[in-house]
């Protein structure tokens, strides 16, 4: 969508009920966040938002984003909680070890893991850190 009002709007989300909870990254089961960040990412790459997605017979995965920082593909997580087990995160990494450090937005407070190759960050960093530099 081109606007999380909009996305609100044609979901049919009560607003009335959605955002009286008290978690509003909860919202709609995240999609809110991953819409914010989405469109964050699309401002700061001046181009087409990319995943990666592999199918498989019986489990398919995929990664929500791809910023292309320097020349090299970042993997780009949106977690609306604090916790989630990031395996397709850690799919990616591992099948595209040369790929840039992973880079997870959510709730939990800023963590740098340089052994696994992710950082956790705020939602709000998504448009600050997936810049490109021109």
């Amino acid at each position: 969508m081109l606007d999380i009002g909009l996305m609100r709007y044609m979901s049919g989300m009560p607003s009335d009920v959605e955002y009286a909870r008290t978690d509003l990254l909860a919202i709609y089961r995240g999609a809110m966040a991953e819409q914010f960040v989405g469109q964050e990412m699309t401002a700061s790459q001046n181009e087409n938002l990319y995943y990666w997605s592999r199918p498989a017979k019986s489990s398919s995965t995929e990664v929500d984003y791809l910023a292309v920082l320097e020349s090299t593909v970042h993997p780009v997580e949106v977690k609306s909680g604090v916790s989630g087990s990031l395996k397709s995160l850690h799919l990616f990494l591992s099948t595209y070890p040369n790929c840039g450090k992973a880079m997870v937005f959510s709730t939990r407070p800023y963590a740098d893991l340089p052994e696994q190759k992710i950082t956790f960050m705020p939602l709000y960093w998504a448009y600050s850190v997936t810049k490109k530099k021109i």
